[in-house]
Protein backbone atom coordinates (compact mmCIF):
# COMPACT_ATOMS: atom_id res chain seq x y z
CA UNK A 1 0.00 0.00 0.00
CA UNK A 2 1.95 3.41 -1.09
CA UNK A 3 1.89 6.03 1.30
CA UNK A 4 0.26 9.13 1.38
CA UNK A 5 2.32 12.43 0.82
CA UNK A 6 1.89 14.00 4.13
CA UNK A 7 0.09 17.14 4.35
CA UNK A 8 1.69 20.41 6.51
CA UNK A 9 -0.73 22.64 7.09
CA UNK A 10 0.39 26.47 5.64
CA UNK A 11 0.57 29.15 8.25
CA UNK A 12 -1.29 32.26 7.63
CA UNK A 13 0.20 35.25 6.16
CA UNK A 14 0.77 38.48 7.85
CA UNK A 15 -1.80 40.11 5.39
CA UNK A 16 -4.44 37.40 6.85
CA UNK A 17 -2.87 38.09 10.35
CA UNK A 18 -3.47 41.22 9.86
CA UNK A 19 -7.24 40.85 8.88
CA UNK A 20 -8.00 38.54 11.76
CA UNK A 21 -6.57 40.96 14.31
CA UNK A 22 -8.70 43.68 12.38
CA UNK A 23 -12.21 41.13 12.88
CA UNK A 24 -11.41 40.13 16.71
CA UNK A 25 -11.34 44.18 17.51
CA UNK A 26 -14.73 44.27 15.74
CA UNK A 27 -16.38 41.36 17.65
CA UNK A 28 -15.24 42.85 21.10
CA UNK A 29 -16.93 46.48 19.86
CA UNK A 30 -19.93 44.81 19.53
CA UNK A 31 -21.92 44.03 22.75
CA UNK A 32 -24.65 41.69 23.22
CA UNK A 33 -27.11 44.51 24.01
CA UNK A 34 -26.41 46.00 20.67
CA UNK A 35 -27.33 42.56 19.29
CA UNK A 36 -30.20 42.29 20.51
CA UNK A 37 -30.89 45.21 19.96
CA UNK A 38 -30.32 45.04 16.36
CA UNK A 39 -31.98 41.66 15.93
CA UNK A 40 -35.37 42.81 17.79
CA UNK A 41 -35.43 46.33 15.52
CA UNK A 42 -35.67 43.46 12.35
CA UNK A 43 -38.17 41.30 14.21
CA UNK A 44 -40.86 44.42 15.01
CA UNK A 45 -40.39 45.47 11.50
CA UNK A 46 -41.14 42.16 10.20
CA UNK A 47 -43.97 41.38 12.39
CA UNK A 48 -45.36 45.19 11.18
CA UNK A 49 -45.51 43.87 7.52
CA UNK A 50 -47.03 40.55 8.48
CA UNK A 51 -49.46 42.48 10.47
CA UNK A 52 -50.05 44.93 7.30
CA UNK A 53 -50.57 41.87 5.04
CA UNK A 54 -52.93 40.45 7.56
CA UNK A 55 -55.25 43.21 7.65
CA UNK A 56 -54.77 43.28 4.20
CA UNK A 57 -56.13 39.54 3.79
CA UNK A 58 -58.62 40.71 6.29
CA UNK A 59 -60.13 43.32 4.54
CA UNK A 60 -60.11 41.64 1.22
CA UNK A 61 -62.19 38.76 2.80
CA UNK A 62 -64.43 41.04 4.23
CA UNK A 63 -65.32 42.76 0.71
CA UNK A 64 -65.71 39.77 -0.92
CA UNK A 65 -68.66 38.72 2.19
CA UNK A 66 -70.06 42.13 2.13
CA UNK A 67 -70.27 41.54 -1.32
CA UNK A 68 -72.17 38.00 -1.58
CA UNK A 69 -74.15 39.17 1.04
CA UNK A 70 -75.09 42.16 -0.81
CA UNK A 71 -75.89 39.91 -4.10
CA UNK A 72 -77.66 37.41 -1.87
CA UNK A 73 -79.78 40.32 -0.69
CA UNK A 74 -80.20 41.76 -4.18
CA UNK A 75 -81.64 38.06 -5.26
CA UNK A 76 -83.69 38.10 -2.64
CA UNK A 77 -85.13 41.06 -3.15
CA UNK A 78 -85.79 39.59 -6.86
CA UNK A 79 -87.30 36.83 -6.00
CA UNK A 80 -89.67 39.11 -3.68
CA UNK A 81 -90.89 41.22 -6.34
CA UNK A 82 -91.15 38.19 -8.51
CA UNK A 83 -94.18 36.71 -6.06
CA UNK A 84 -95.90 39.50 -5.77
CA UNK A 85 -96.51 40.94 -9.15
CA UNK A 86 -96.28 37.65 -10.93
CA UNK A 87 -100.35 37.00 -11.20
CA UNK A 88 -100.57 40.45 -12.83
CA UNK A 89 -97.46 39.66 -15.97
CA UNK A 90 -97.92 36.99 -18.28
CA UNK A 91 -95.47 34.12 -17.79
CA UNK A 92 -93.48 35.92 -20.61
CA UNK A 93 -92.27 38.51 -18.57
CA UNK A 94 -91.02 36.66 -15.29
CA UNK A 95 -87.23 36.69 -16.71
CA UNK A 96 -87.26 40.14 -17.72
CA UNK A 97 -88.35 41.25 -13.59
CA UNK A 98 -84.98 42.60 -11.85
CA UNK A 99 -82.91 41.79 -15.08
CA UNK A 100 -81.31 45.07 -16.90
CA UNK A 101 -78.84 43.11 -19.12
CA UNK A 102 -78.50 43.80 -22.56
CA UNK A 103 -80.75 40.70 -23.56
CA UNK A 104 -82.92 41.46 -21.13
CA UNK A 105 -83.38 45.09 -22.73
CA UNK A 106 -83.59 43.54 -26.37
CA UNK A 107 -86.61 41.18 -25.40
CA UNK A 108 -88.35 44.27 -23.77
CA UNK A 109 -87.90 46.68 -27.38
CA UNK A 110 -89.60 43.21 -28.91
CA UNK A 111 -92.71 42.77 -26.56
CA UNK A 112 -93.14 47.03 -25.90
CA UNK A 113 -94.28 47.01 -29.41
CA UNK A 114 -97.45 44.82 -28.38
CA UNK A 115 -97.69 45.10 -24.51
CA UNK A 116 -96.03 48.21 -23.54
CA UNK A 117 -97.46 48.36 -20.31
CA UNK A 118 -96.39 44.78 -19.01
CA UNK A 119 -92.82 45.99 -20.49
CA UNK A 120 -93.05 48.88 -18.28
CA UNK A 121 -93.81 46.50 -15.41
CA UNK A 122 -91.19 44.02 -16.35
CA UNK A 123 -88.33 46.77 -14.81
CA UNK A 124 -89.36 46.17 -11.49
CA UNK A 125 -86.05 45.63 -9.36
CA UNK A 126 -83.70 46.50 -11.85
CA UNK A 127 -83.49 50.20 -10.30
CA UNK A 128 -81.16 51.25 -13.37
CA UNK A 129 -80.96 54.68 -14.73
CA UNK A 130 -81.99 53.33 -18.20
CA UNK A 131 -85.18 52.18 -16.96
CA UNK A 132 -85.75 55.20 -15.05
CA UNK A 133 -85.16 57.49 -18.57
CA UNK A 134 -87.59 54.82 -20.04
CA UNK A 135 -90.62 54.90 -17.40
CA UNK A 136 -90.08 59.20 -17.43
CA UNK A 137 -90.56 58.93 -21.20
CA UNK A 138 -93.69 57.36 -20.65
CA UNK A 139 -95.12 58.84 -18.03
CA UNK A 140 -97.65 60.70 -20.17
CA UNK A 141 -99.22 58.27 -21.44
CA UNK A 142 -102.17 57.60 -18.94
CA UNK A 143 -102.54 54.15 -20.52
CA UNK A 144 -99.02 53.45 -18.75
CA UNK A 145 -99.06 54.44 -15.28
CA UNK A 146 -100.28 51.11 -14.33
CA UNK A 147 -96.82 49.63 -15.64
CA UNK A 148 -94.89 52.51 -14.52
CA UNK A 149 -95.94 52.09 -10.84
CA UNK A 150 -94.55 48.75 -10.96
CA UNK A 151 -91.99 49.10 -12.97
CA UNK A 152 -90.63 51.45 -10.03
CA UNK A 153 -90.58 48.84 -7.73
CA UNK A 154 -87.64 48.61 -5.47
CA UNK A 155 -86.35 51.71 -6.84
CA UNK A 156 -85.84 54.39 -4.05
CA UNK A 157 -84.00 56.50 -6.38
CA UNK A 158 -84.91 60.59 -6.31
CA UNK A 159 -85.61 60.14 -10.18
CA UNK A 160 -88.05 57.54 -9.12
CA UNK A 161 -89.52 59.62 -6.40
CA UNK A 162 -90.29 62.94 -9.02
CA UNK A 163 -92.24 60.04 -11.55
CA UNK A 164 -94.32 58.95 -8.18
CA UNK A 165 -95.11 62.08 -7.34
CA UNK A 166 -96.16 63.02 -11.18
CA UNK A 167 -98.43 59.69 -10.86
CA UNK A 168 -100.00 60.46 -7.80
CA UNK A 169 -100.86 64.22 -8.21
CA UNK A 170 -102.47 65.67 -11.30
CA UNK A 171 -100.67 69.21 -11.15
CA UNK A 172 -102.84 70.54 -13.31
CA UNK A 173 -106.15 70.70 -11.13
CA UNK A 174 -103.98 70.04 -7.84
CA UNK A 175 -105.92 66.47 -6.85
CA UNK A 176 -104.75 63.23 -6.30
CA UNK A 177 -105.18 60.96 -9.48
CA UNK A 178 -107.75 58.69 -9.38
CA UNK A 179 -108.61 60.00 -5.63
CA UNK A 180 -112.13 60.45 -6.11
CA UNK A 181 -112.99 56.71 -7.48
CA UNK A 182 -110.70 55.22 -4.29
CA UNK A 183 -112.95 57.45 -2.07
CA UNK A 184 -116.27 55.79 -3.68
CA UNK A 185 -115.13 52.42 -3.42
CA UNK A 186 -114.21 53.21 0.34
CA UNK A 187 -117.22 54.58 0.88
CA UNK A 188 -118.92 51.20 -1.17
CA UNK A 189 -116.64 48.53 1.11
CA UNK A 190 -114.50 47.11 -1.99
CA UNK A 191 -111.49 49.26 -1.71
CA UNK A 192 -110.53 45.64 -0.24
CA UNK A 193 -112.01 43.52 -2.23
CA UNK A 194 -108.92 41.34 -3.83
CA UNK A 195 -111.04 40.14 -6.44
CA UNK A 196 -111.47 43.39 -7.43
CA UNK A 197 -108.07 43.95 -7.25
CA UNK A 198 -107.37 40.99 -9.33
CA UNK A 199 -109.65 42.15 -11.84
CA UNK A 200 -107.78 45.46 -12.34
CA UNK A 201 -104.20 43.44 -12.84
CA UNK A 202 -105.78 41.69 -15.88
CA UNK A 203 -107.33 45.01 -17.38
CA UNK A 204 -104.92 47.04 -17.03
CA UNK A 205 -104.63 48.71 -20.29
CA UNK A 206 -108.08 50.23 -19.69
CA UNK A 207 -107.68 53.90 -20.38
CA UNK A 208 -108.11 55.70 -17.33
CA UNK A 209 -108.57 53.20 -14.60
CA UNK A 210 -105.61 54.02 -12.27
CA UNK A 211 -105.75 54.47 -8.81
CA UNK A 212 -103.97 55.88 -6.17
CA UNK A 213 -102.75 52.36 -4.65
CA UNK A 214 -100.81 51.97 -7.68
CA UNK A 215 -97.89 54.48 -6.80
CA UNK A 216 -98.36 52.61 -3.22
CA UNK A 217 -97.35 49.34 -4.76
CA UNK A 218 -94.57 51.06 -6.33
CA UNK A 219 -92.89 51.47 -2.68
CA UNK A 220 -92.96 47.30 -2.48
CA UNK A 221 -89.82 46.49 -0.30
CA UNK A 222 -88.90 50.09 0.05
CA UNK A 223 -87.95 51.02 3.78
CA UNK A 224 -87.21 54.58 3.47
CA UNK A 225 -88.89 57.66 5.09
CA UNK A 226 -90.37 58.63 1.69
CA UNK A 227 -91.86 55.58 1.62
CA UNK A 228 -93.35 55.42 4.94
CA UNK A 229 -94.94 59.17 4.42
CA UNK A 230 -96.77 57.65 1.20
CA UNK A 231 -97.77 55.02 2.47
CA UNK A 232 -99.01 56.60 5.54
CA UNK A 233 -101.14 59.08 3.15
CA UNK A 234 -102.74 56.68 0.90
CA UNK A 235 -103.44 54.11 3.59
CA UNK A 236 -107.28 55.16 4.39
CA UNK A 237 -108.41 54.59 0.71
CA UNK A 238 -105.67 52.21 -0.12
CA UNK A 239 -105.25 49.56 2.92
CA UNK A 240 -104.96 46.61 0.69
CA UNK A 241 -102.05 48.37 -1.39
CA UNK A 242 -100.16 49.10 1.67
CA UNK A 243 -99.60 45.92 3.20
CA UNK A 244 -98.48 44.75 -0.18
CA UNK A 245 -96.13 47.55 -0.41
CA UNK A 246 -94.64 45.95 2.71
CA UNK A 247 -93.57 42.85 1.13
CA UNK A 248 -89.79 42.27 2.64
CA UNK A 249 -89.70 44.12 4.84
CA UNK A 250 -89.41 42.87 8.53
CA UNK A 251 -89.58 46.11 10.67
CA UNK A 252 -90.89 47.39 13.73
CA UNK A 253 -92.90 49.84 11.59
CA UNK A 254 -94.12 47.07 8.89
CA UNK A 255 -94.74 44.84 11.78
CA UNK A 256 -97.28 47.52 13.23
CA UNK A 257 -99.42 47.77 10.50
CA UNK A 258 -99.52 44.10 9.68
CA UNK A 259 -100.80 43.82 13.42
CA UNK A 260 -103.40 46.42 12.77
CA UNK A 261 -105.65 44.66 10.18
CA UNK A 262 -104.61 40.93 11.47
CA UNK A 263 -108.08 40.80 12.34
CA UNK A 264 -109.62 41.90 9.14
CA UNK A 265 -111.08 39.09 7.24
CA UNK A 266 -111.16 41.57 4.17
CA UNK A 267 -107.69 42.10 4.24
CA UNK A 268 -106.92 38.41 4.78
CA UNK A 269 -105.12 37.90 1.32
CA UNK A 270 -103.30 40.98 1.25
CA UNK A 271 -101.95 40.25 4.71
CA UNK A 272 -100.37 37.12 3.20
CA UNK A 273 -99.20 39.15 0.37
CA UNK A 274 -97.24 41.09 2.56
CA UNK A 275 -95.46 38.57 4.47
CA UNK A 276 -93.77 37.27 1.22
CA UNK A 277 -90.10 37.85 1.03
CA UNK A 278 -90.20 37.77 4.84
CA UNK A 279 -88.57 35.05 7.09
CA UNK A 280 -91.08 33.39 9.81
Amino acid sequence: MPFEEEKFEELPTEEEKLKEEELEERQEGITEEAIEEKVGGLEEEDLKKIREEIETVKEKELEIRRMDEEEKERKRKIETIKEIIRDELPEKFNDLVGNDSEEAWRKRREVAEKDPVCAAASLAGTNSEKGRTWLDKNKDSQKMWWGISRGLIGDDSEKAWQIREYLKTDERVGRLRGGRWAEFKERLGIHKSERLFNLRGKMKQLLGWYEPGDVVISTTGLDSEKAWKLREELEKIAPAETLISLAGLDSEKAQKIREKYKGDKKLEWALRKSLTGVEK
